[in-house]
């Protein structure tokens, strides 16, 4: 993996620095890393490129050492909220966690490397979230100005498929599953697919029929203006194969029909009318 060597049981110990107190994986710590992470605002502020700057959220490619990360800061919100982080792990904590599991798993996402929070009298002031960074391009972006020929695009189709039935298959749910949350990486040629901004996902003890159709038909949605019908049909067959819908008849029959709905919907929103792209589901 590219980046810091990951230890294969992922072993992270407490780390303090200062207000801010969290977590640290054993082979990040490293002075360079610690002299950034005490002061994280600024080294966000430093960052040569910002993927999301805003009021509850700022996310940005940093450099520490000689090595690139991606760091996310969560900055605090309303009353309510700040209150009812007092009884639960902040953000940060649980996508450390979903994300070992996923690549444990074998679904890949970027490795976290360390979490931070502040917190007085218990409730969450802010909180920090540190992973490995990928070098990849989005997949919508890759795909709608692609020039390659088709049978790169059904390749990728294929991955793209395999990618969202392995996340299901580990019983998890993305929770905000769109192109953009998905890169494409090309290392001297050869491409990987990473899942990322699993700031919404959610761990299940089985993946449900709702959790499998939310997921899908937003990521459909976000496709809609990029794959063809014939792409789309064929993104279905492989995740329904891959997934183990394709054997359960009803199940395929009730997902295809809320699929539909999902799409026709989203393209009535944005004023188009119902296209074979719906009608290839």
């Amino acid at each position: 993996m590219r980046g810091l060597m990951m230890d294969a049981k992922f072993r992270f110990q407490a780390l303090e620095l200062g207000p801010l107190k969290g977590l640290i994986r054993l082979d990040a710590r490293i002075p360079e890393m610690l002299e950034a992470l005490s002061d994280p605002d600024s080294l966000l502020n430093a960052s040569d490129l910002l993927f999301k700057n805003s009021a509850r959220t700022k996310a940005g490619r940093v450099m520490i050492g000689e090595r690139l990360f991606f760091l996310k800061c969560y900055n605090k919100r309303g009353m309510i909220h700040t209150a009812k982080t007092v009884f639960r792990p902040s953000r940060p904590w649980r996508v450390r966690q979903l994300a070992v599991y996923l690549i444990q798993n074998g679904v890949d996402t970027p490795a976290p490397v360390a979490i931070l929070e502040e917190r007085r009298l218990g409730a969450l002031m802010r909180s920090y979230l540190v992973t490995e960074y990928v070098p990849g391009k989005r997949i919508r972006a890759s795909m709608s100005r692609s020039v390659k020929g088709t049978g790169w695009r059904a390749g990728t189709v294929a991955r793209v498929a395999s990618l969202v039935a392995g996340l299901h298959a580990s019983k998890a749910c993305h929770g905000d599953l769109k192109a953009n949350n998905i890169l494409l990486e090309n290392d001297e040629g050869k491409e990987r697919l990473w899942l990322v901004d699993l700031d919404g996902a959610k761990l299940r003890s089985d993946i449900s029929d709702k959790d499998r159709i939310a997921d899908l038909g937003r990521l459909l949605a976000s496709f809609s203006d990029i794959l063809t019908p014939s792409e789309l049909y064929r993104f279905l067959i492989n995740y329904s194969i891959e997934s183990g819908v394709w054997q359960d008849t009803e199940k395929r029959r009730v997902m295809a029909k809320r699929l539909r709905a999902i799409l026709s919907g989203h393209q009535a929103r944005h004023g188009k009318k119902r296209s074979a792209f719906v009608k290839a589901v």
